[in-house]
């Protein structure tokens, strides 16, 4: 059997470690799988349709190449049919679920799939839509914000390597957000539940259901820094913003972060390790939750920012997904 038999591998072209050139290096370490760059969603959803029984199929970009491939496969698989396994290497900016799934370099995750042969290692995972995507992280407020910040300061960068890095991150976050939040001030928002039960995280991390917190009870009324939800415990470049996130399979972690600004910037530290408690941090769990803002917000879904919502619905959904675990594969 030839090293990546029964995987096929889908190369985000756009890529920031130069997708045509991963993929050639990819298909001479798997030269039994087949790798395929694509450039659009249409091009991902027709290759699709052109495979058979696959081992796993692989995205090699990032988050976002990760969250086009699973809304291609919601597409082309019948309901009620299972996902094939999937796996997510990391080629991207932030690589957020690669790396929550254990995820290494690339070269690593390369060598240890032409070691392995027959089915992979997986962990079941929880996806939810948002907007209508299938994702497994999205929020609104600040982390919208900077994400959007981030892409414009990319576009004006003198050296775009550094400004797509954690570093560029950080001072789209400080030079940019920091000041608009300082003008516009923090919105309100109103959490309903709109699920038959709800559970609420405490201070000493234990998870208790919340009693009466049936469907329209609401989980929180007040000011938001930040407000989402997410299946993933990272947020791209090892932040761990949802750190709990794994905890309720089936389940969203719905988060808000309640602080000003110049408290969030002392707070990063903490904010980045997913340190627990936090003053200001609330954290539920839940299937299906509504949020409704005191006015427009940014919102992003999968690490990319798809303009301001006042009013955004998280459910987690009935499909679930067999993701390969790169801890159990190496």
């Amino acid at each position: 059997m030839r090293e990546g038999e029964g995987m096929h591998v889908l190369v985000n072209a756009n890529a920031k470690r130069g997708g045509r050139r991963v993929a050639a290096q990819i298909a001479r370490e798997l030269p039994g799988a087949t790798v395929r760059l694509t450039r659009s969603i249409d091009e991902i959803e027709g290759w699709l349709r052109t495979l058979g029984s696959p081992t796993c199929i692989l995205s090699a970009g990032g988050d976002g190449t990760a969250v086009a491939l699973l809304n291609a496969l919601a597409r082309v698989t019948p309901a009620g049919q299972p996902f094939p396994p999937v796996g997510a290497l990391p080629l991207g900016t932030g690589n957020a679920w690669a790396r929550a799934l254990g995820a290494r370099s690339l070269d690593t995750c390369v060598r240890a799939l032409a070691r392995h042969h027959g089915a992979v290692p997986t962990k079941r995972y929880t996806l939810f839509e948002c907007d209508g995507t299938l994702t497994f992280f999205a929020g609104a407020g600040w982390d919208a914000q900077i994400l959007d910040d981030y892409r414009t300061q990319l576009a004006h960068a003198p050296s775009r390597r550094l400004a797509k890095s954690v570093w560029g991150y950080v001072t789209a976050m400080a030079l940019r957000t920091v000041p608009k939040v300082l003008v516009h001030g923090r919105p309100h928002v109103l959490i309903e539940n709109l699920a038959d039960r709800a559970f609420v995280l405490g201070g000493d991390g234990a998870v208790r259901e919340l009693a009466g917190a049936g469907r329209g009870a609401v989980l929180y009324d007040g000011m938001a820094s930040v407000a989402g939800c997410a299946t993933c415990p990272e947020f791209g470049y090892r932040f761990r913003a949802y750190p709990f996130a794994e905890r309720m399979l089936g389940h969203m972690q719905v988060r808000v972060y309640d602080q000003s600004a110049l408290r969030a910037v002392r707070d990063i530290p903490g904010l980045w390790r997913g340190a627990h408690p936090l003053r200001g941090m609330h954290d539920w769990f839940s299937s299906h939750v509504r949020m409704t803002f005191s006015r427009p917000v940014a919102l992003e879904i999968g690490g990319e920012a798809v303009g301001e919502r006042q009013t955004v619905e998280y459910r987690a959904s009935e499909r679930t997904v067999e993701a390969l675990d790169w801890r159990r594969l190496a």
